[in-house]
Protein backbone atom coordinates (compact mmCIF):
# COMPACT_ATOMS: atom_id res chain seq x y z
CA UNK A 1 0.00 0.00 0.00
CA UNK A 2 1.35 3.51 -0.37
CA UNK A 3 -0.47 4.91 2.85
CA UNK A 4 1.86 7.48 4.65
CA UNK A 5 2.21 9.11 7.80
CA UNK A 6 4.69 12.01 8.15
CA UNK A 7 5.98 13.64 11.34
CA UNK A 8 7.63 16.84 10.61
CA UNK A 9 10.53 17.16 12.79
CA UNK A 10 11.68 20.78 14.50
CA UNK A 11 15.02 20.33 13.41
CA UNK A 12 16.62 19.27 10.44
CA UNK A 13 19.58 17.10 12.35
CA UNK A 14 17.62 15.63 14.96
CA UNK A 15 15.36 13.07 15.52
CA UNK A 16 14.03 14.22 18.96
CA UNK A 17 9.71 14.02 18.52
CA UNK A 18 8.72 17.57 17.84
CA UNK A 19 6.97 17.47 21.27
CA UNK A 20 10.36 17.72 23.15
CA UNK A 21 10.69 21.17 21.50
CA UNK A 22 6.75 21.80 22.69
CA UNK A 23 7.32 21.34 25.60
CA UNK A 24 10.83 23.17 26.13
CA UNK A 25 8.67 26.53 25.91
CA UNK A 26 7.46 25.81 28.89
CA UNK A 27 9.59 28.05 31.44
CA UNK A 28 9.84 26.80 34.93
CA UNK A 29 6.90 27.44 37.60
CA UNK A 30 4.70 28.14 34.22
CA UNK A 31 1.64 26.49 33.50
CA UNK A 32 0.26 24.11 36.26
CA UNK A 33 2.56 21.06 36.77
CA UNK A 34 3.62 22.41 40.01
CA UNK A 35 0.05 22.71 41.47
CA UNK A 36 -0.67 19.24 40.65
CA UNK A 37 3.01 18.15 42.05
CA UNK A 38 4.38 16.82 38.73
CA UNK A 39 7.68 17.66 37.07
CA UNK A 40 7.70 19.84 34.34
CA UNK A 41 5.94 18.25 31.28
CA UNK A 42 9.33 18.56 29.30
CA UNK A 43 11.01 16.59 32.10
CA UNK A 44 8.00 14.23 31.95
CA UNK A 45 8.44 13.03 28.29
CA UNK A 46 12.17 13.50 28.24
CA UNK A 47 12.91 10.90 30.95
CA UNK A 48 10.30 8.10 29.21
CA UNK A 49 11.65 8.50 26.27
CA UNK A 50 15.19 7.79 27.23
CA UNK A 51 14.48 5.32 29.23
CA UNK A 52 12.67 3.68 26.32
CA UNK A 53 14.91 4.45 23.50
CA UNK A 54 18.01 3.07 25.63
CA UNK A 55 16.41 0.02 26.18
CA UNK A 56 15.13 -0.16 22.28
CA UNK A 57 18.54 0.04 21.34
CA UNK A 58 19.58 -2.09 24.21
CA UNK A 59 17.55 -4.78 22.65
CA UNK A 60 18.02 -4.31 19.14
CA UNK A 61 21.72 -5.13 19.44
CA UNK A 62 20.76 -7.93 21.68
CA UNK A 63 18.86 -9.49 18.43
CA UNK A 64 21.10 -8.79 16.51
CA UNK A 65 24.32 -10.48 17.55
CA UNK A 66 22.04 -13.40 18.05
CA UNK A 67 20.97 -13.36 14.68
CA UNK A 68 23.93 -12.98 13.35
CA UNK A 69 25.29 -16.12 14.41
CA UNK A 70 24.32 -19.55 13.38
CA UNK A 71 24.23 -21.27 16.73
CA UNK A 72 21.25 -21.92 18.50
CA UNK A 73 20.67 -19.72 21.41
CA UNK A 74 21.60 -20.70 24.77
CA UNK A 75 19.34 -20.76 28.22
CA UNK A 76 21.09 -17.78 29.29
CA UNK A 77 20.85 -15.53 26.40
CA UNK A 78 17.24 -16.66 26.07
CA UNK A 79 16.58 -15.58 29.24
CA UNK A 80 18.24 -11.94 28.86
CA UNK A 81 16.28 -11.64 26.03
CA UNK A 82 13.49 -12.58 27.92
CA UNK A 83 14.08 -10.21 30.75
CA UNK A 84 14.83 -7.18 28.35
CA UNK A 85 11.92 -7.81 26.00
CA UNK A 86 9.89 -7.65 28.69
CA UNK A 87 11.24 -4.40 30.47
CA UNK A 88 11.08 -3.05 26.85
CA UNK A 89 7.35 -4.00 26.86
CA UNK A 90 7.04 -2.02 30.45
CA UNK A 91 8.23 1.57 29.46
CA UNK A 92 6.29 1.60 26.51
CA UNK A 93 3.12 1.34 28.48
CA UNK A 94 4.66 3.55 30.72
CA UNK A 95 5.53 6.36 28.16
CA UNK A 96 1.72 5.95 26.98
CA UNK A 97 0.39 6.47 30.24
CA UNK A 98 3.30 9.70 30.81
CA UNK A 99 1.60 11.37 28.20
CA UNK A 100 -1.98 11.61 31.09
CA UNK A 101 0.64 13.35 33.30
CA UNK A 102 1.82 15.71 30.51
CA UNK A 103 -2.16 16.29 30.18
CA UNK A 104 -2.51 17.53 33.86
CA UNK A 105 0.08 20.15 33.30
CA UNK A 106 -1.73 22.22 30.63
CA UNK A 107 -5.59 22.40 33.02
CA UNK A 108 -6.66 24.89 35.00
CA UNK A 109 -6.25 24.11 38.72
CA UNK A 110 -9.41 22.14 39.69
CA UNK A 111 -9.82 19.43 42.84
CA UNK A 112 -6.37 17.44 42.41
CA UNK A 113 -6.53 13.73 41.10
CA UNK A 114 -6.88 11.44 44.20
CA UNK A 115 -3.61 9.03 44.96
CA UNK A 116 -5.37 5.87 43.98
CA UNK A 117 -7.64 7.63 40.92
CA UNK A 118 -5.90 6.66 37.17
CA UNK A 119 -5.55 9.87 36.01
CA UNK A 120 -7.20 9.27 32.62
CA UNK A 121 -10.06 8.63 34.85
CA UNK A 122 -10.07 12.00 36.47
CA UNK A 123 -10.39 13.84 32.94
CA UNK A 124 -13.47 11.89 32.01
CA UNK A 125 -15.77 14.40 33.85
CA UNK A 126 -13.87 17.60 32.68
CA UNK A 127 -15.40 19.79 29.89
CA UNK A 128 -11.92 19.24 27.86
CA UNK A 129 -11.62 15.42 27.72
CA UNK A 130 -13.08 15.10 24.04
CA UNK A 131 -9.61 16.44 23.31
CA UNK A 132 -7.54 14.21 25.70
CA UNK A 133 -9.99 11.10 24.61
CA UNK A 134 -8.43 11.16 21.19
CA UNK A 135 -5.42 9.99 22.68
CA UNK A 136 -5.97 7.02 23.38
CA UNK A 137 -8.38 6.36 20.51
CA UNK A 138 -5.71 7.52 18.51
CA UNK A 139 -3.01 5.08 19.91
CA UNK A 140 -4.79 2.00 21.25
CA UNK A 141 -4.70 0.25 17.72
CA UNK A 142 -1.62 -0.14 17.73
CA UNK A 143 -0.62 -0.30 20.74
CA UNK A 144 -3.45 -2.46 22.29
CA UNK A 145 -1.70 -5.74 21.14
CA UNK A 146 1.35 -4.89 23.49
CA UNK A 147 -0.58 -3.89 26.35
CA UNK A 148 -2.47 -7.06 26.35
CA UNK A 149 0.74 -9.34 26.54
CA UNK A 150 2.07 -7.06 29.13
CA UNK A 151 -1.73 -7.02 31.29
CA UNK A 152 -1.29 -10.75 31.23
CA UNK A 153 2.19 -10.83 32.47
CA UNK A 154 0.96 -8.82 35.21
CA UNK A 155 -1.71 -10.40 36.17
CA UNK A 156 -1.05 -14.01 36.07
CA UNK A 157 1.27 -16.92 35.58
CA UNK A 158 1.67 -16.69 31.78
CA UNK A 159 5.60 -15.86 30.72
CA UNK A 160 7.41 -14.35 27.30
CA UNK A 161 9.28 -17.38 26.08
CA UNK A 162 11.98 -16.45 22.83
CA UNK A 163 11.44 -18.93 19.37
CA UNK A 164 13.97 -19.37 17.10
CA UNK A 165 14.29 -20.50 13.66
CA UNK A 166 18.29 -21.26 12.20
CA UNK A 167 18.25 -20.13 9.10
CA UNK A 168 19.50 -22.32 5.57
CA UNK A 169 22.29 -21.80 4.30
CA UNK A 170 24.18 -20.17 7.41
CA UNK A 171 22.70 -17.04 7.12
CA UNK A 172 22.36 -16.70 11.13
CA UNK A 173 19.22 -17.06 12.73
CA UNK A 174 15.28 -15.53 13.01
CA UNK A 175 14.37 -14.72 16.61
CA UNK A 176 10.91 -13.71 18.36
CA UNK A 177 9.38 -14.00 21.27
CA UNK A 178 5.34 -15.15 22.69
CA UNK A 179 3.01 -14.86 24.98
CA UNK A 180 3.43 -18.32 26.58
CA UNK A 181 0.81 -20.16 28.51
CA UNK A 182 -2.30 -22.52 29.07
CA UNK A 183 -5.07 -23.19 26.30
CA UNK A 184 -8.13 -25.01 27.05
CA UNK A 185 -6.69 -28.22 26.52
CA UNK A 186 -4.01 -27.96 29.36
CA UNK A 187 -1.42 -27.86 27.12
CA UNK A 188 1.07 -25.07 27.80
CA UNK A 189 2.44 -23.10 24.28
CA UNK A 190 1.51 -19.63 22.82
CA UNK A 191 -1.96 -18.24 23.75
CA UNK A 192 -4.17 -18.02 20.76
CA UNK A 193 -5.45 -14.91 21.64
CA UNK A 194 -2.42 -12.95 21.13
CA UNK A 195 -0.73 -15.19 18.44
CA UNK A 196 -3.46 -16.58 16.42
CA UNK A 197 -3.29 -20.28 14.66
CA UNK A 198 -1.92 -19.75 10.54
CA UNK A 199 -2.38 -22.85 8.90
CA UNK A 200 -2.89 -25.37 11.64
CA UNK A 201 0.18 -23.92 13.42
CA UNK A 202 1.35 -22.15 16.65
CA UNK A 203 2.86 -18.79 15.80
CA UNK A 204 4.73 -16.50 17.78
CA UNK A 205 6.04 -12.59 16.64
CA UNK A 206 9.19 -11.94 14.84
CA UNK A 207 11.70 -9.22 16.44
CA UNK A 208 12.23 -8.45 12.69
CA UNK A 209 8.80 -7.03 11.98
CA UNK A 210 8.13 -6.09 15.64
CA UNK A 211 10.58 -3.66 16.03
CA UNK A 212 9.43 -2.02 13.01
CA UNK A 213 5.90 -1.44 14.60
CA UNK A 214 7.70 -0.50 17.79
CA UNK A 215 9.72 2.49 16.14
CA UNK A 216 6.66 3.44 14.67
CA UNK A 217 4.79 3.45 17.88
CA UNK A 218 6.97 5.97 20.04
CA UNK A 219 6.55 8.64 17.45
CA UNK A 220 3.23 8.14 17.03
CA UNK A 221 2.71 8.43 20.93
CA UNK A 222 4.60 11.27 20.79
CA UNK A 223 2.57 12.53 18.14
CA UNK A 224 -0.67 12.18 19.45
CA UNK A 225 0.25 14.04 22.79
CA UNK A 226 1.66 16.84 20.69
CA UNK A 227 -1.66 16.85 19.67
CA UNK A 228 -3.57 16.74 23.04
CA UNK A 229 -1.36 19.30 23.99
CA UNK A 230 -2.41 21.66 21.00
CA UNK A 231 -5.83 21.14 21.81
CA UNK A 232 -5.62 21.53 25.52
CA UNK A 233 -3.99 25.13 24.71
CA UNK A 234 -6.57 26.43 22.20
CA UNK A 235 -9.22 25.13 24.86
CA UNK A 236 -7.72 26.88 28.29
CA UNK A 237 -6.10 30.10 26.01
CA UNK A 238 -2.74 28.74 26.85
CA UNK A 239 -0.27 30.77 24.85
CA UNK A 240 3.52 28.98 24.35
CA UNK A 241 6.21 30.82 23.56
CA UNK A 242 7.71 30.59 19.92
CA UNK A 243 11.22 29.77 20.81
CA UNK A 244 12.18 26.48 22.19
CA UNK A 245 15.26 26.13 24.98
CA UNK A 246 18.08 23.95 24.16
CA UNK A 247 18.25 20.10 24.51
CA UNK A 248 18.60 19.29 28.54
CA UNK A 249 19.97 16.34 27.77
CA UNK A 250 22.13 16.03 24.88
CA UNK A 251 22.04 12.37 24.13
CA UNK A 252 18.43 11.99 22.79
CA UNK A 253 19.61 13.07 19.71
CA UNK A 254 22.22 10.52 19.89
CA UNK A 255 19.55 7.55 21.39
CA UNK A 256 17.16 8.50 18.19
CA UNK A 257 19.53 8.90 15.48
CA UNK A 258 20.65 5.12 16.87
CA UNK A 259 17.24 3.38 17.03
CA UNK A 260 16.65 5.17 13.16
CA UNK A 261 19.90 3.57 11.97
CA UNK A 262 18.65 0.08 13.69
CA UNK A 263 15.18 -0.01 11.95
CA UNK A 264 16.35 1.38 8.87
CA UNK A 265 18.92 -1.67 8.62
CA UNK A 266 16.23 -4.13 9.00
CA UNK A 267 14.73 -3.43 5.62
CA UNK A 268 18.15 -5.77 4.66
CA UNK A 269 16.97 -8.68 2.65
CA UNK A 270 18.19 -11.14 5.24
CA UNK A 271 15.87 -9.74 7.86
CA UNK A 272 13.12 -12.25 7.68
CA UNK A 273 10.00 -12.16 9.26
CA UNK A 274 8.25 -15.37 10.44
CA UNK A 275 5.70 -17.30 7.84
CA UNK A 276 2.22 -15.80 8.88
CA UNK A 277 3.62 -12.04 8.82
CA UNK A 278 4.22 -11.70 5.41
CA UNK A 279 0.92 -10.04 4.85
CA UNK A 280 1.00 -7.99 7.91
CA UNK A 281 0.96 -4.29 7.01
CA UNK A 282 4.02 -2.30 9.13
CA UNK A 283 5.53 1.01 9.15
CA UNK A 284 8.66 1.52 6.69
CA UNK A 285 10.31 4.83 8.28
CA UNK A 286 13.03 6.59 5.96
CA UNK A 287 14.21 10.30 6.08
CA UNK A 288 12.46 13.10 3.48
CA UNK A 289 15.79 14.22 1.27
CA UNK A 290 16.07 17.26 3.31
CA UNK A 291 16.03 15.24 6.39
CA UNK A 292 13.45 17.36 7.74
CA UNK A 293 10.51 14.58 7.92
CA UNK A 294 9.95 10.89 8.91
CA UNK A 295 8.07 9.61 6.57
CA UNK A 296 6.63 6.35 7.74
CA UNK A 297 5.05 4.16 4.36
CA UNK A 298 2.58 1.37 5.13
CA UNK A 299 3.98 -1.81 3.43
CA UNK A 300 3.22 -5.64 3.13
CA UNK A 301 6.32 -7.99 2.38
CA UNK A 302 5.59 -11.22 1.73
CA UNK A 303 8.87 -12.16 0.13
CA UNK A 304 10.51 -11.58 3.54
CA UNK A 305 9.26 -14.81 4.88
CA UNK A 306 11.56 -16.98 6.27
CA UNK A 307 12.63 -19.27 3.69
CA UNK A 308 12.29 -23.14 3.45
CA UNK A 309 14.84 -24.89 4.66
CA UNK A 310 15.07 -22.62 8.01
CA UNK A 311 15.17 -25.16 10.95
CA UNK A 312 12.66 -24.38 14.10
CA UNK A 313 14.27 -24.47 17.24
CA UNK A 314 11.90 -26.06 20.23
CA UNK A 315 13.32 -23.81 23.01
CA UNK A 316 10.64 -24.26 25.95
CA UNK A 317 11.69 -25.93 28.72
CA UNK A 318 8.58 -26.24 30.21
CA UNK A 319 7.54 -25.38 33.98
CA UNK A 320 8.57 -28.51 35.60
CA UNK A 321 4.82 -29.79 36.21
CA UNK A 322 2.93 -29.59 32.78
CA UNK A 323 3.96 -32.69 30.49
CA UNK A 324 2.43 -31.25 27.14
CA UNK A 325 3.49 -28.05 25.35
CA UNK A 326 2.77 -27.06 21.95
CA UNK A 327 5.39 -26.78 19.21
CA UNK A 328 5.13 -23.57 17.22
CA UNK A 329 5.01 -24.29 13.41
CA UNK A 330 4.27 -27.93 13.20
CA UNK A 331 1.48 -29.48 11.93
CA UNK A 332 1.76 -32.03 15.45
CA UNK A 333 1.56 -29.50 17.48
CA UNK A 334 1.89 -30.96 21.13
CA UNK A 335 4.50 -33.84 22.54
CA UNK A 336 4.23 -35.46 25.44
CA UNK A 337 6.94 -35.41 27.89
Amino acid sequence: MDAKEEIKLQKTQSLVPPLYYTLSKIKENELSYQYYVVRHPGAIFSLHFSDLMNEFNALYKKVNNLQAAVDVCSDADREELRAMTQDFLLLLNRYFESGYEIFLCFCPQVQKPSGEQPLFQWFEDKPYNTVVEKYFANTNPFLKRYRKVLNALKHSSNQLSIFQFVNPNNQGSTLGFYLEGVNDKGVIGPLVESHPMHDGRYTAWSYNLHFKHFYYLIYKIASEIESVVNGLCSTNNIILPSTPTALAIPNLDTLSRDAFNGVKRLNASVFYYFPQEGDEETKIVSLAEDNSTLVFSDTASPERVIQKGARAVMTSKGDGFSRSWSLLYFKDDSQQG
